[in-house]
This record gives structure tokens, C-alpha cells and sequence, in this order.
């Protein structure tokens, strides 16, 4: 037996710094304990001497963006909490049925979060085990300046073993406050700092987690020098932190807050410097290679965020001039263009042709007094007109070539008072102040200091969301998460590129702890000097769009929560009129410079009493957000999100619907659940019935789409509660009892329907028609049937979701599906850290992932001069321990795979790798499936063609399998691991049919003339018989049967296009397949 001492390893992380932004605030301002018990701050005007000329300088005031109303005139509730949206902090993430069921804790699925009863808290002490009671003057946090820089302590402290320990130079957590009054303080006290070197404030206390200077880095050799002595050291760290396993004591944070000793002013708050996130970023090869900078691209197809009008209209993202004849144009001038005849318009953006690299220009319409329609024509617009005022045209816009543009107009001999647009096929006019402002009007960047300079424009997506930290106590982080919308889509959903900015402590204030972003981000909308792969390059960088749930997105636009009156943070429409489609929605919109003025004339009134009256006729709060101080437009860069809003809408659909179940409904309901056969590739989904309150949300979505399906194979009248029926009908309209049921499954197709359209990937010109169909036909269906739908706010936004659909590409680039994933990655490893400083532990851990991320994508250090060789050339196998960490996207299954085949299957094509077939079939099985392959050698001989091999077999031996797996690497260059079983619905291009599908048979193994083996399937083939089903809407298809020898069985494997990506339902009324139309991959 070994028993060599374990030695401690320094690891010396990259400079990731994780910065104290902690203030202190004066004692006359208060902080709201959290979101849903805001307090009005008692704040004398006077004394601040702010005037409303100063409005614009003094911003939002960091401490009084929370101020709330004291009886909660402001942000009204409702008392029956039926909306998924309107619930605690929490969101879904600790939301628990009476039996303790947790919205995302559940059985089987979510291990890392089920405990015993009896050990909900793993560490409880003895009562005599009060290591951490201090006086008032002792910090919660005291430690001496060798602590390990990771909270990781020794063997010997814990009683572990094989732990690695790392250290840090200069770690301490002193009682270090800042008191600063403004950011505009906080950017002179970093700037100032070297002169104030004797000042109590200082840069090495405000970065309380620097990297190791070069001079104090560890003196190792080896290819994975100055960071681990050796593949050993490397090896066993990576595993350690790849488990999440820690030897640091568990305190329960709740009793510390109970104290009487604590003191809420010792609590500070941590965050990364969004300049290291970039920097970083930028000088990772594996990153900066799959971003895109430049022009936003005009596309048939649209998926990406260059594919939305914000990116190319606003200077911050997109290209803002263009030379042409040897004029410069830019976003925003007025010009005169040839279309059949010399026009005037406005060039709203200048983008680039997918199909032939060229520059376009999109153009919107200045119209004359002769082009109004007739009945906007009259005296006294026509007397206008002749004292050179004209008329701006909405959407739809032009686009045209460069060659089109014949010159510039100056803009102030141009008078527009007024624009023109359709209302519901209905032209109508607005005054031109409701309108969102074009982004050149409020945004001014400078440009680069030299012509030859790289130049790259950041656009950045802020996603900020609380999640609990415990099981069983209510203690929430509030997670503010960066991603780069330069990267694809596919990059994107990627859990390792969503960036951590840091975690707003419990109770903590969300203006106070953004300031230090703030401030850092307003040097990069001006453009800064960084040095990008060894070069000086110009980084500009803008806040492209804020995502998070209905309330918190309120909050963050300073619009009251949605259960007040005018609760809409994209429009004003009143909470009587929420679900009316047929509301003017530009005339009722809310826009960024009204909005600044409401807030002026809410901040210059005294009186508080008439405060809460102008708050509550906005519908905003006495404050604008802090993200305000950025260039944005706060109602168009904060849209609702799609996820929480559809899963919000089916979770009640799914209460009503069973609430009018009679018990025979419930009963047949149950047996039709559990009969259903559901996508092989899903989780285990809870029982609607009895397990409601354990669903996710993603639980929800595929809910919807089986919930049609299921409902049709079962329902009948005598399914429902006779009065319940009648209900249903007398708000129809209709007298057969039969509608009844149809119209009950009516809502759910509408509602399938729907969440297809808003989750889909891609979108055409004609697919925001069909979106915005959609969109309408859902929100007057499900009032109608479901009274409790009527003025819903997550039906409201189906009002907003095409603009917000047309202004980021998709409306999936805006979702939150996969960042409330990353919450239960962090939730995870609280049970596992330092529970009385969760957040500084949660950023230590995720920057020393980040920094070997980083060097493993083959990024530089910028301490050293030559790269890590060791990671570089790593072998495969320790390449592997990285494939499925936290930090990147895992594809493979989770089942537990049996023994391979002995022999090696070979590819015939190169973008299928590894090959392996499982799970013998018997005797019989084989026997089965024999019996409908009356042509099987000739079949055979065709797929051996197929892969090259051409002459007669010459070779017998064969095996057939049950299923098979390989690795696929497709088009986006993203490598997969492909599962396929027998049963499975496979997609299959054929030149003449296009895109066919076909269920798989048989799996077998054969060998070719070279005495290698091949991988083959058998199929049979969906035969479309061009109907649709009259109450689901789908397709209809028929089976091909064993004496139908039309088409080819079998099939080389490489054949397959896609696994499961259509999903079959048979029907056995009428004896056919449904084609699920309503199917699609949630996250």
C-alpha cells in the first residue's frame, strides 16, 4: 500500500480578477430585502441638490432605483399566483409542490440535488460546534493571507485525501468598504489610484482574486509548466474540479444571517471585470475564429443575430458608413435613390449579401404630400407640405443596391411630423414621436486611431436570474451572465460560452452591483485599445439585449411588475386589455426618450404621494435601471422571454384541462399517458395529474407537444364534467355537446402550433407571416374555452414577439432555455463549497475552469512568452476528461453501455467515425425480420454499391444488433455521438421525394469483399398519402408493408440524415400514422 503524503500544488491561474464592486450606502438609504417587498426610500431631493436639469448626469441614482411604495400601490399582485411567471424570486427553479417536489428537483434525472429527509443539511454541527460566532467587530469572513486561493484546504485540515490545494499571493478579505456616491466616483477612484497609493482604497484590495504575478509563479518544469509539475498534478486536478469535489467546511448560511451579530454592511459582493472576459475572449483562437464582425447580413434565411435590424442599424454592431461615388453615407441619412423613378428615403442600414458578398442598402420611405393616400389628404397637410414638410413610411423597406443612390440630403430641409402605416391591412397615421428612434440619433462611436487598425465590435446579451442556493431554506443568488452574440448559434447554446460577470448576493441591491460593469462598458462604446493575438486592435462593445423572466425584465426597464395596471414593459396598454389583438400597438408602445421624460417628470415632483400617482399612470418605477446608463433602447433590448412565457402557458392549460376531467376522464386519461409512446431520447416526464407542480419548464414544452395526440385517442364527451361542458359551450356558442372535447384539443393544437413557430431555428420572409398567424389565432382561441386566459400577461406578449422576432433574427437567439441551465450547474456546487461565502467560491471555481479552458483552446498567457506545450499536445485520452465537463456541451446518452462487438466496423464515409453495434438480437428476432426481406441479397449487393464495392459478394458472415452508435461530424464542423435503436424514426434525403422518413427495422453488420465489416439497417418506409388529420392538423402517412416491394429496404448506415428528428404517433381508430408536426427539440 502507498502511503506518500499528498503534497500540495500551486496552480497559477490566468488573469481572470475577481473584483470586490461592494459599497457602502449612507444609512438614510435602504435596500429591498428582495424583488417582491420593495420599500420607498425616505430621500430629501434637496440635499442631494439634484435639479431636473441634472436629471441625465445623476442617472438613476443608485440607491433609490428600488424605491418601492410602502402599501404597494405601485406593483399590485394578484392574490392567486396562477401565472408561472408571477411567483417567487425563484422562477421554477424552487418552486415545490406540498410534497416537497421541486420544479427541478426530481427524482431519477436530478441527482445532484435529492438528499435524505433526515440530511438536508450535511454539515449541521453540534450545538457546541459555534466556531463562527464572533463579536461585532469580527468579520464573517476573516482568514490569514496564505489561504488557498480556491477555499480548497489540506489533508490534513479535512481529513481527505489526493486533494490539490492551490494558493494565492496577496488573498485577503478585510473589512474593505467602498463608500462611493456615483460610478462616475468609482471611475475617478480607479483612474486616481496610483496617486492615492496611500489611500485606504486601493487597486490590490479592489481585486481581491489577481492571478500570480510572473515573478511569484511556480518554478516547475515540464510541458505543463509554470501550471501543474506534471500530467499527474494536471490529470487529478481536472477530475477533481470535474466532479465538484471540495474539502471545505459547510456552514449554514441562514443561522449566520440570523444572528443578532451580523451585520448586513459586511456582506460584499464579487465580480469578474468584463475587460478580462474580453480580453480573453478575444485572444482564444477557438472562439475568435467562429465570431463574426462586420455588417449585418441580408439573408433568405435568418437564424442568426446579423440577421436582425438592431445589429445593422446600430454603429455599435454593425457597419455605419460606406463610401459610394466618393461620398460617405451613414446609418441614418436621408438620401435620394432611383426605384423606377428618383425617390427620397431614409437608409436605415448598410448590410452585405449573403449570396454575393455585395454591400446593400435597406431604405425606408420618406413619402410626398401626393403619395398619402386619399384620405389623409386635406388642406391643411397640404399646406404643410409646401413649407417642405414630408411624411416617413413604416415597414415594409426597401432594399436596393449602391448603384441606386444618387446623393445625400441634408437632413434639417426635411420637416417630419408624421408617419405613415398599416394598422390590420388599414392605412392610419401616428405622430412621429411614437417611433423608436434610429440608433445613429443616440449613439456616436469614435473611430479607431488608425485606418489600418483591426477593428472588433462586440455585441454583448446580459442575462440576470436569482436561483436557490439550498433545498430546503429560501436563500437566492442573483446570476448575471455575459454571452457574445458574434458567436453562431450552435456556439451559443454551448454551457462553456456563457460567461459568469458574478452573483448578487442575497438581499443585495442589482443597480449597486452592476456599477463597476457599467463603468467599464462605457469606455468600450466609445472603442478601446486592447491588444488582440499580439496586435493592437480597436474593441468597440454595446449592450445588444438584456434577457431574463417577466418581472425581472420589468425591473431591469424600469417598468412596474406585470400585475400592475400598465404592467407591459414593451407598451402601455392597461391590464384590462392585454389579450385584445386588436390593439394599435405602435401608438400604445412604450419608447426610450417618452419614457426618459416620464421618469424626469416623476423625479422633479416633491411630493410623494403624487410620485406614486405618476408611477402608477406610467407604469413605471420612481427610477430608471442602471442599464440605462448604457446606449440602449430599454423596451426594445429587453424582450420577454419565450421560454418562460410558453411554459407558463401550457402549465396552466394543463390545470384547467385536468380540472374538467370527470373521474372516468382522469382514469382514461392515466391509462392513455402511460400507453403513449414517447421519443425514446426524452427524460422520464412526471404524472400531469398527481405530479403537476414537479414539472420543468422543459417538462411543459414537450408536454405540448404529445398533449394533442393524447387527448384525441381517448377523449369523448363522457370524459368531461357535464357542467364544465355546458360552460364550454355557452362560451362557443355552440349547441353540439360533441364541440366540447373538439375544441378542448383545438386549443392545444393552437397552442402546439404556436410554440413550434416561436421555437423554430430559422425563419423566412414568409415564416414571421406565418409566426405572426400564429401568434393571433392562439391568443382568441384560449380566452374564449379558458376564461382564465383572458388579459394574461404571458398571452399578452404574443402582441410583441414579431418584433422582437424581426429585431434579433429568432426569437430563440433570446430565450433562456440553456441559461437556466447554467443555474443548475452552480446550484449544484453549493452543497459543496464554502456555504458561508457562496459567491466568492462558485467565481474561484469557475475562473480556475475558465483559465484551463483557455488553454486548452489554445490561448496564451499573458504573462509568459511561450504557450503551455503541454495542453497543446495532449493525448487524446486526457482530452477526453475534457469532453464532457460542466464548461462544454455533452452529446452522448447517459445509458450505460453494454459490451462492444469484438470486431472493428468501417466507415464508408469520412464523416462518420466509430462505429459500434450493441445488444445481440436472438435467434427469433433475427428470424422476424428476415421474413419481410424477400429481396435480401439483391438489396445488399445495392448497398455494397452504394459504398463503392461493386462486385459479388463473396463473404456470408453477418450479425444483427439492436443498436448502434458513431460519432458524426456535421456540416457546422460540431462533432455528435448518434444513437440508434430499433424502433427509431430516421430522416432520409432522396433526390426525388426530398426528405423521406422511415422506421428502422433491423440493424446488422456485414462483410465486404475488402474483409472488413459495414453497418446496415433495414427500414420501412412512411408513405405520405397526402391527407390531414381533421381535429390534430397533421399529415397522415401509411406503413410500408412486407408485400410492398416498391421501394429498397436496405441501407447502408451512413445513409440516415438525422435520428428522432420527426416524431410518428399511430393512431388505431383509423389505422395510420400521425406525423407530429408540433415536434422539435426544446434546448
Amino acid at each position: 500500500m502507498l502511503r506518500n503524503k499528498p503534497r500540495k500544488a500551486n496552480i497559477a491561474t490566468l488573469p481572470f480578477r475577481i473584483r470586490n464592486n461592494f459599497r457602502r450606502l449612507p444609512n438614510r438609504f435602504l435596500l429591498s430585502d428582495n424583488d417582491d417587498n420593495e420599500k420607498m426610500v425616505q430621500k430629501d431631493f434637496e440635499d442631494d441638490n439634484i435639479s431636473g436639469e441634472e436629471y441625465n448626469e445623476y442617472g438613476d441614482g443608485d440607491d433609490d432605483l428600488e424605491q418601492r411604495s410602502d402599501d404597494d400601490h405601485i406593483e399590485q399582485r394578484s392574490d392567486n399566483g396562477d401565472d408561472l411567471e408571477q411567483r417567487s424570486d425563484d422562477d421554477h427553479i424552487e418552486q415545490r409542490s406540498d410534497n416537497g417536489d421541486d420544479l427541478e428537483q426530481r427524482s431519477d434525472d436530478d441527482h445532484i440535488e435529492q438528499r435524505s429527509d433526515n440530511g438536508d443539511d450535511l454539515e449541521q454541527r453540534s450545538n457546541d460546534d459555534h466556531l463562527e460566532q464572533r463579536s461585532d467587530n469580527d468579520h464573517l469572513e476573516q482568514r490569514n493571507d496564505n489561504d488557498d486561493d480556491l477555499e480548497q484546504r489540506s489533508n490534513n485540515e479535512e481529513g481527505d485525501t489526493n486533494m490539490i490545494s492551490t494558493s494565492s499571493e496577496n488573498e485577503t478579505e478585510s473589512d474593505y468598504i467602498m463608500s462611493l456616491e456615483s460610478d462616475e466616483e468609482y471611475e475617478t477612484m480607479s483612474s486616481d489610484n496610483e496617486e492615492r497609493h496611500d489611500s485606504d482604497i486601493s487597486e490590490e484590495k479592489l481585486f481581491i482574486d489577481e492571478a500570480l504575478a510572473k515573478d511569484k509563479l511556480p518554478s516547475y518544469d515540464g510541458d505543463f509548466a509554470p501550471y501543474f509539475q506534471n500530467l499527474t498534478t494536471a490529470a487529478l486536478f481536472c477530475w477533481i474540479y470535474k466532479h465538484n469535489i471540495s474539502t471545505n467546511a459547510y456552514e449554514d448560511l441562514v443561522d449566520i444571517i440570523m444572528r443578532p451579530e451580523f451585520n448586513r454592511d459586511h456582506i460584499m459582493a464579487y465580480q469578474l471585470s468584463i475587460s478580462d472576459i474580453i480580453w480573453n475572449v478575444l485572444n482564444n483562437p477557438s472562439l475568435l475564429k467562429e465570431m463574426y464582425f462586420g455588417a449585418g447580413v441580408d439573408s433568405k434565411t435568418k437564424s442568426e443575430y446579423w440577421h436582425g435590424t438592431l445589429w445593422a442599424e446600430s454603429p455599435l454592431f454593425g457597419q455605419e458608413q460606406l463610401m459610394i461615388s466618393g461620398e460617405i453615407y451613414q446609418c441614418g441619412d436621408f438620401v435620394y435613390y432611383y426605384d423606377n423613378e428618383r425617390k427620397l428615403g431614409r437608409l436605415r442600414a448598410i448590410l452585405l449579401n449573403e449570396e454575393n458578398q455585395q454591400y446593400q442598402l435597406r431604405i425606408q420611405k420618406v413619402l410626398d404630400y401626393s403619395d398619402l393616400p386619399g384620405t389623409f389628404k386635406g388642406e391643411l397637410r397640404q399646406n404643410r407640405s409646401l413649407s417642405g414638410e414630408v411624411w416617413l413610411q413604416d415597414e415594409p423597406f426597401l432594399t436596393i443596391t449602391t448603384s441606386q443612390i444618387s446623393e445625400k440630403v441634408a437632413a434639417d430641409t426635411l420637416r417630419i411630423t408624421e408617419i405613415l402605416y398599416k394598422h390590420h391591412t388599414h392605412w392610419r397615421i401616428r405622430d412621429a414621436t411614437f417611433s423608436y428612434q434610429h440608433p445613429s440619433e443616440y449613439i456616436s462611436i469614435r473611430q479607431p486611431p488608425s485606418p489600418t487598425i483591426p477593428v472588433y465590435k462586440l455585441f454583448l446579451d446580459i442575462y440576470y436570474d436569482d436561483f436557490g442556493t439550498f433545498r430546503n431554506v429560501y436563500h437566492s443568488l442573483g446570476g448575471v451572465y455575459v454571452q457574445f452574440g458574434n458567436m453562431p448559434a450552435r456556439q451559443r447554446k454551448l454551457l462553456k460560452n456563457h460567461f459568469v460577470l458574478g452573483f448578487v448576493p442575497f438581499g443585495g441591491n442589482f443597480n449597486e452591483f452592476m456599477l463597476p460593469f457599467i463603468s467599464e462598458m462605457k469606455e468600450f462604446e466609445q472603442g478601446k485599445l486592447m491588444e488582440v493575438n499580439g496586435q493592437d486592435a480597436w474593441v468597440i462593445a454595446g449592450l445588444g439585449v438584456v434577457t431574463a423572466d417577466l418581472p425581472q425584465g420589468n425591473d431591469m426597464c424600469g417598468v412596474l411588475r406585470h400585475n400592475a395596471n400598465k404592467g407591459c414593459r414593451t407598451c402601455t396598454a392597461s391590464r384590462e386589455s392585454l389579450t385584445n389583438f386588436s390593439q394599435d400597438v405602435p401608438a400604445t408602445s412604450r419608447y426610450h426618450h417618452i419614457t426618459d421624460d416620464q421618469f424626469k417628470e416623476i423625479f422633479n415632483e416633491p411630493a410623494t404621494t403624487r410620485q406614486r400617482r405618476l408611477c402608477t399612470e406610467f407604469g413605471l418605477r420612481t427610477r430608471p435601471s442602471i442599464l440605462d446608463r448604457l446606449l440602449r433602447e430599454r423596451h426594445l433590448q429587453t424582450p420577454q422571454d419565450v421560454y418562460h412565457a410558453t411554459a407558463g402557458k401550457i402549465g396552466r392549460l394543463l390545470k384547467l384541462t385536468c380540472e374538467l376531467f370527470s373521474q372516468k376522464g382522469e382514469d382514461e386519461f392515466i391509462k392513455a399517458w402511460k400507453n403513449f409512446e414517447k421519443p425514446k431520447k426524452w427524460s422520464r416526464l412526471p404524472n400531469p395529474i398527481s405530479h403537476n407542480a414537479s414539472f420543468m419548464m422543459s417538462d411543459y414544452l414537450r408536454l405540448a407537444m404529445i398533449m394533442p395526440f393524447i387527448l384525441n385517442s381517448f377523449l369523448e364527451t363522457s370524459s368531461l364534467k357535464e357542467n364544465e361542458s355546458r360552460s364550454i359551450l355557452r362560451r362557443i356558442q355552440e349547441s353540439r355537446i360533441n364541440m366540447a372535447k373538439n375544441v378542448i384539443i383545438a386549443c392545444w393544437v393552437y397552442v402546439a402550433k404556436t410554440m413550434r413557430m416561436v421555437f423554430e431555428s430559422k425563419f423566412t420572409l414568409d415564416s414571421y407571416d406565418e409566426l405572426q398567424k400564429c401568434l393571433e389565432e392562439e391568443m382568441k382561441i384560449l380566452p374564449k374555452v379558458f376564461p382564465e386566459f383572458a388579459n394574461l400577461p404571458n398571452l399578452h406578449i404574443n402582441i410583441h414577439l414579431l418584433v422582437h422576432a424581426r429585431t434579433y433574427g429568432t426569437l430563440i437567439n433570446t430565450q433562456v432555455g440553456i441559461k437556466e441551465m447554467v443555474h443548475r450547474i452552480f446550484k449544484a456546487m453549493v452543497p459543496r463549497t464554502n456555504c458561508k461565502n457562496v459567491e466568492l467560491d462558485l467565481l474561484k471555481r469557475y475562473t480556475t475552469l475558465f483559465a484551463i479552458r483557455h488553454l486548452v483552446d489554445g490561448g496564451a498567457d499573458q504573462r509568459l512568452s511561450q504557450p503551455c506545450r503541454g495542453f497543446a499536445t495532449m493525448s487524446s485520452n486526457f482530452r477526453n476528461l475534457l469532453t464532457n465537463w460542466y464548461i462544454t456541451e455533452d452529446k452522448v446518452s447517459n445509458e450505460q453501455e453494454p459490451e462492444e462487438n469484438e470486431e472493428a466496423i468501417s466507415s464508408p464515409v469520412d464523416f462518420i467515425t466509430n462505429i459500434i453495434l450493441k445488444r445481440s438480437l436472438s435467434r427469433q428476432d433475427r428470424e422476424n425480420i428476415m421474413k419481410n426481406l424477400p429481396n435480401f441479397k439483391s438489396e445488399l449487393l445495392l448497398s455494397f454499391m452504394d459504398i463503392g464495392q461493386k462486385s459479388a459478394l463473396i463473404y456470408s458472415q453477418m450479425g444483427w444488433y439492436e443498436l448502434a452508435t458513431y460519432t458524426m461530424e456535421e456540416s457546422d464542423g460540431v462533432f455528435s455521438k448518434v444513437h440508434l435503436h430499433i424502433g427509431d424514426v430516421v430522416t432520409i434525403h432522396e433526390e426525388d421525394s426530398g426528405e423521406c422518413y422511415a422506421i428502422i427495422k433491423g440493424i446488422f453488420k456485414y462483410k465486404g469483399n475488402d474483409d472488413k465489416y459495414y453497418a446496415f439497417i433495414t427500414i420501412d418506409w412512411f408513405d405520405n398519402i397526402n391527407r390531414i388529420h381533421n381535429v390534430l392538423k397533421c399529415p397522415l402517412f401509411r406503413i410500408q408493408t412486407s408485400q410492398d416491394i416498391r421501394w429498397r429496404r436496405i441501407f447502408p448506415i451512413s445513409i440516415i440524415d438525422h435520428v428522432q428528428k420527426v416524431h410518428f404517433v399511430y393512431d388505431t381508430k383509423i389505422d395510420l400514422w400521425i406525423k407530429n408536426n408540433y415536434y422539435f427539440t426544446a434546448i
